[in-house]
């Protein structure tokens, strides 16, 4: 997967990280079904040391390909990843979920609750929103 405008930063077997750092984006795209959450953190690792540099505004996350909703990673990079990279600029999260709606339903039914926890001041710093497919999260504004 190439996308105009980006440059590949990191590639596992699980995943693609990009940049696009004149447009302020970081896209990550999971290739397979399931990421173990070591893998998981691995990915968003390089992810922060690339929002680190600065500019960036806007998080892409390519969710097309999971075929299991795994809380734990998910928890993690809602409470943990998202709020850090919001310290950086990052407030924008695209996000493009797989075609499968009990996988849309677990993550509405675990976003409810986190969202009760979340303080305040840091929700309403974050702009959230899905996309049917990545190349409409890139063109969103």
């Amino acid at each position: 997967m190439e996308i105009e405008g980006f440059t590949k930063v990191f590639e596992s077997e699980f995943a693609r990280c990009y940049v696009a750092p004149e447009r302020g984006i970081v896209l990550c795209n999971m290739k397979v079904g399931y990421v173990p959450i070591l893998n998981f953190k691995e990915t968003f690792q390089v992810l922060a040391e690339e929002v680190m540099k600065g500019g960036f505004t806007k998080f892409v996350f390519d969710k097309s390909s999971l075929k299991t909703f795994h809380q734990p990673s998910m928890k993690w990079y809602f409470t943990e990843w998202k709020t850090k990279m919001l310290e950086y600029g990052l407030h924008k999260h695209f996000k493009v979920l797989p075609e499968i709606d009990w996988f849309k339903k677990s993550v509405e039914a675990a976003r409810k609750p986190l969202l009760k926890q979340f303080p305040d001041e840091v929700l309403s710093k974050l702009r959230i929103e899905y996309f049917d497919t990545v190349q409409q999260a890139i063109d969103a504004e």
